[in-house]
């Protein structure tokens, strides 16, 4: 009976609910929160994977430090698209009965099927490639609808200059990515652009299942000195069956993520996508609590970790 008193009573003195000029606010330990309004946040992902989990912990954890916590006063919902649009857009559809505050989209395929869906409610994108390109922003980063966002930084000319300077030998370079994919090919076309005039050569091949690596690898192998890891959720579930392809027939190969780096890869920048996250999460919270509206924030760009 004792225990279940001191247990009450700590309870009661980690959460304590008080009331001024009409605001309610909740304190745990040495943090008060706001809990005058409950916000809904519907998170919907293009796919599974290290890179996007990271930008939405991120997202998550960036919020927690704003003052805007899961289960104190924000809801989240959230689902992944497995890569395919019609997903991604049933996804849209189902979210708009949770009567959310706000949209986060992860990823290329989730923000376009939101977006074509939705102007009354505010969206923020996390890892888009290209905005400026799909007509999401101009180029200054002034949006064009009611949507901001953090988009994807093509660190090609650093990545390049990296190979240059270290690996000289290094003339030809081959990529294996998702067919359908197209953060990966925004990437290959960036990396074509900034290879032209370097004396660089891009081989592709391109894949749609896990089980289709093994022969892209004998396809490309012969014609190339490296290989080169783009932001590829099928190729980065399966990174130990390059690293190995490549480690036997003594090839190097890049990356530009933590978990390239992680793998074996040579890394110039490293593209932390936790940052990624916390910036949208800085943009969320302009949204839900100062009240701006998505279209006058602009779109930003994260700042990679250098290696």
């Amino acid at each position: 009976m004792i225990k279940k008193i001191i247990t009450t009573i700590f309870i009661f003195s980690a959460l304590v609910l008080t009331f001024s000029c009409g605001k309610k606010e909740t304190t745990i330990g040495e943090k008060t929160f706001d809990v005058s309004k409950n916000y809904t946040i519907c998170i919907n992902s293009s796919v599974e994977g290290s890179e996007f989990d990271s930008m939405r912990k991120g997202f998550v954890m960036g919020l927690r430090d704003l003052g805007l916590v899961e289960d104190i006063n924000v809801t989240y919902h959230y689902a992944n698209a497995e890569g395919n649009e019609s997903y991604a857009s049933q996804i849209a559809d189902a979210f708009k009965e949770k009567n959310p505050n706000l949209f986060v989209t992860i990823g290329n395929t989730s923000t376009k099927a939101t977006s074509e869906k939705y102007n009354d409610i505010p969206i923020v994108f996390l890892g888009v490639a290209n905005a400026e390109r799909l007509g999401y922003c101009d180029a200054n980063g002034k949006p064009t609808s009611n949507m901001t966002g953090v988009a994807d930084s093509h660190l090609f000319e650093e990545h390049l200059d990296f190979i240059i300077k270290n690996y000289t030998d290094v003339k030809r370079i081959g990529i294996i990515y998702t067919k359908d994919s197209e953060l990966a090919q925004f990437d290959i076309d960036y990396l074509k652009f900034f290879s032209t005039g370097l004396g660089i050569d891009i081989y592709t091949v391109s894949i749609t299942k896990a089980e289709d690596i093994e022969k892209a690898l004998d396809n490309i192998m012969p014609k190339v000195d490296a290989i080169t890891l783009l932001q590829d959720y099928i190729v980065d579930d399966n990174l130990n069956v390059v690293m190995d392809r490549a480690k036997k027939e003594n090839k190097v190969v890049f990356g530009s993520t933590s978990t390239h780096k992680n793998a074996g890869a040579e890394v110039a920048i490293i593209r932390d996508y936790t940052l990624v996250g916390e910036e949208g999460a800085k943009l969320a919270k302009q949204i839900l609590v100062d009240g701006k509206k998505a279209s006058e924030l602009n779109v930003k760009q994260v700042n990679f970790k250098v290696n």
